[in-house]
């Protein structure tokens, strides 16, 4: 059975939107399938901290700073690691655990 598609409205920048295109024409595709390419790619494995880094929101680490006062820096790593972790990756670890 196919995976179902949603159809999605994204506002891009018009400088933005000019460089997917331009991308997708490169590479012969449609700028949609450029969008899903490339966010598919950006969410596979475990990023690095630089690369986290890169995507976090302004005020996320200050925000999960406050929230996480009281864990160890090994704690801190594990939930950051754990969050990186695809689905499937989460409910393997969980399964490993129990």
């Amino acid at each position: 059975m196919p995976s179902q598609s949603y159809k999605f409205v994204l506002r891009l920048p018009d400088e933005l939107r000019d460089r997917v295109g331009e991308a997708a024409a490169l590479y012969r595709r449609s700028i949609n399938s450029e969008i899903v390419a490339r966010l598919e790619q950006s969410l596979l494995g475990i990023p690095g901290d630089d690369a986290e880094r890169q995507v976090e929101p302004p005020f996320f680490a200050q925000m999960e700073t406050t929230f996480r006062r009281d864990l160890s820096d090994d704690e801190d790593r594990l939930i950051r690691l754990y969050r990186r972790l695809s689905r499937q990756q989460r409910r393997a670890l969980l399964d490993l655990m129990s």
